[in-house]
């Protein structure tokens, strides 16, 4: 059900002080002035507040409805630059529907955090605000977007001492090998994760998010401005070492040959998804056995089941992403109905279990 005009009137906050401080600080012009924005939401209230919110920004949003198949026709007739997809804990998700936005939208997607929104804690929503039209100039490829007037202390932070150089000279060749597997939502919960681990991690990783062929590396792009680790679109023969992180790509097999090196292969095995993470964790399984683990992340469907059954046959470990910490659990909710899993925990707890997980094993 969606909500009313009326509904929406009654559950609306007060126009206050804190509203009003929110307002001056967005209204500022950038370069991101001409992009051009769809918002997907069943929750009017919430379509109401980022529709004001982008307006406020100098965006153009084109397209703001409920998320149906009469919004994926109109997507199509629309010159949206991005899709804003607000995916509300209140309403109950279609995911056929859902899996044909993944299929079939071909602009860039960016799933909005619902609970980071408050309009009542204008600190909160400059924030929100901040990360979101970062999201999209990462997106667009916009570099130098910010209006100098602009306050960003809390994106500073969070970049800050990324700068320094990510290959270290004693760097060793990869070992141990973690396949992390994403879908929807998989995005924020990479950045989280990899932003928790230290830059010596004694393990090698290798990300498979399904995505479109096009957007393999500026999905590393993204991830390289939040962690210390080299993340990286695949480069056949390249040595494999610890700290690397490799994503996935479209329409190619991705294996580590003998002696470390990676080998790009044609896909011969159908599958249902395109990066398929069973057939990654699988390949990484062989290849690795007992000294391979796989995480499955925020996700739609059953992707990773299999490959997980696999990986702990061979004696490697199997962790997930908890249910309430993702945007959508149906992936790990699916791994752990038929799979022997060895820990759960939100992003930042999979990150520092692993790093004393790492540490208490002896790398060979």
């Amino acid at each position: 059900m969606y909500e009313t005009e009326t509904e929406l009137s009654a559950k609306k906050p007060k126009h206050n002080e804190t509203d009003s401080a929110l307002e001056n600080t967005l209204m500022v012009q950038t370069a991101l002035s001409d992009v051009a924005i769809a918002i997907a939401s069943d929750s009017l209230q919430q379509r109401t507040n980022l529709r004001r919110l982008m307006s406020l920004s100098g965006l153009n949003v084109v397209l703001s409805e409920p998320l149906t198949r009469l919004f994926l026709r109109k997507l199509e007739s629309t010159e949206a630059d991005v899709l804003l997809l607000d995916l509300h804990d209140e309403f109950d998700h279609d995911d056929d529907l859902l899996h044909e936005v993944l299929d079939k939208v071909e602009i860039p997607i960016i799933f909005n955090d619902v609970t980071a929104l408050t309009l009542n804690e204008s600190a909160a929503d400059s924030k929100w605000h901040f990360s979101l039209m970062q999201k999209i100039a990462d997106l667009r490829g916009i570099d130098d977007w910010q209006s100098a007037e602009f306050d960003q202390p809390v994106l500073a932070e969070e970049v800050s001492g990324n700068k320094e150089a990510k290959l270290r000279p004693d760097q060793n060749l990869a070992t141990r090998v973690w396949v992390l597997g994403a879908s929807l939502g998989g995005p924020e919960a990479l950045k989280r994760f990899l932003k928790a681990l230290p830059k010596d991690v004694q393990a090698g990783f290798i990300i498979t998010q399904h995505l479109g062929a096009n957007f393999v590396s500026k999905l590393a792009e993204q991830l390289n401005r939040y962690t210390k680790l080299n993340v990286m679109p695949p480069v056949d023969g390249h040595v494999f070492l610890e700290g690397d992180v490799i994503i996935t790509p479209v329409g190619e097999r991705l294996k580590i040959n003998p002696i470390g090196n990676i080998e790009l292969e044609r896909l011969t095995v159908n599958t249902t998804y395109t990066p398929s993470i069973d057939l990654t964790i699988s390949d990484i399984a062989d290849r690795y056995g007992d000294k391979a683990g796989a995480i499955i992340f925020s996700g739609m469907g059953d992707d990773g089941k299999l490959g997980c059954e696999k990986l702990h046959e061979k004696g490697g470990q199997v962790w997930l992403q908890s249910s309430e910490s993702c945007v959508i659990s149906s992936m790990p909710d699916n791994v752990k109905k038929t799979c022997d899993v060895q820990f759960v925990g939100n992003t930042e707890q999979l990150a520092r279990k692993l790093t004393e997980h790492l540490q208490t094993i002896e790398v060979v």
